[in-house]
């Protein structure tokens, strides 16, 4: 049998970021509502956060422990409307105003998005809870001779959903096969659900 060939291309692009709140998130159930498209995408930073602890004995390290601590998530957008930041960060907009408060909530979300490969192919993410509790940075500077466009930046803290622990899930369209039928048919409509991977029922 041929070995499987791997392909390993470069990201060169990002577009189609979307939110989905989330309406369960407990040991038992996950849910959430119908993924919501931002604004234009400018660019990301995705870093998963690992700690790791030596364990030694008989004079030498016998291992190590690593564990998951969180992703913490920064996005460039082109601009936020009123809607999108009360989604994000739970403030009000009611009858035209945006009101903010001390004691807003930003709500547990999922995040989803691709990226572009210099081989054309994309990769599909979904993030499958976290909080943009970090709120939203706003630039402004006066009107020159040269006009300078101005973006938002949000940033958020990812974390591993209380069901079963994941926290991530990922197609790279570049290394489909054939008999990746389920993960084929998955990238078709990506954004219109926080996709899952159906696990096989194990019979015996």
């Amino acid at each position: 049998m041929a070995a499987e060939t791997v392909v390993r291309s470069r990201y060169c692009g990002l577009r189609d970021i979307y939110v989905a709140k989330l309406t369960q998130n407990t040991q038992t159930a996950y849910a959430t509502e119908t993924p919501v498209k931002l604004a234009r995408a400018i660019n990301a930073k995705i870093s998963d956060k690992w700690s790791s602890e030596k364990v030694y004995s008989d004079d030498g390290t016998e291992e190590t422990i690593t564990s998951y601590e969180g992703t913490e998530v920064e996005i460039e957008v082109a601009t936020l409307a009123p809607q999108d930041r009360a989604l994000l960060f739970g403030q009000l907009y009611e009858n035209g105003f945006l009101v903010k408060s001390k004691d807003d909530l930003a709500p547990e979300l999922a995040l989803g998005y691709r990226t572009k490969r210099r081989n054309g192919k994309y990769e599909f993410v979904w993030l499958y809870c976290g909080k943009f509790g970090q709120g939203v940075d706003d630039e402004h500077e006066t009107q020159a001779e040269k006009v300078t466009g101005k973006s938002n930046t949000i940033k958020g803290d990812f974390y591993d959903r209380q069901k079963d622990g994941l926290y991530q899930i990922v197609v790279d369209e570049s290394n489909l096969l054939d008999e990746h039928a389920d993960a084929k048919a998955a990238i078709t409509d990506w954004f219109s659900k926080v996709q899952e991977k159906e696990q096989a029922t194990v019979t015996g």
